[in-house]
């Protein structure tokens, strides 16, 4: 029985202010600290769901999980092309 794995989640971008590039736009109450050590907070703990890792290595160790070459050349690819394009 293949496991199915469905689409990855897309990555939500930090921006170093919330409220855009004109500092008076910036409320007073949130100072650029608050919005620094959230950010630091974001980068330290990547979302991970442990659930789906666990499916997949068992998967993995079974021979059950779906393993097409063309597929993952094609995704190699392809994040090669964003890391160059800086996307």
């Amino acid at each position: 029985m293949p496991i199915e794995i469905g689409p990855i989640a897309p990555v939500r971008a930090i921006r170093a202010s919330p409220y855009g590039a004109s500092p008076e736009r910036k409320p007073a109450a949130v100072p650029d600290a608050a919005v620094e050590i959230e950010a630091a907070a974001l980068a330290a703990a990547p979302p991970v769901d442990a659930d789906r890792v666990a499916a997949i290595r068992a998967a993995l160790a079974d021979g059950s999980y779906p393993l097409v070459p063309t597929r993952i050349a094609d995704a190699m690819i392809a994040a090669g092309l964003r890391l160059s394009l800086g996307q």
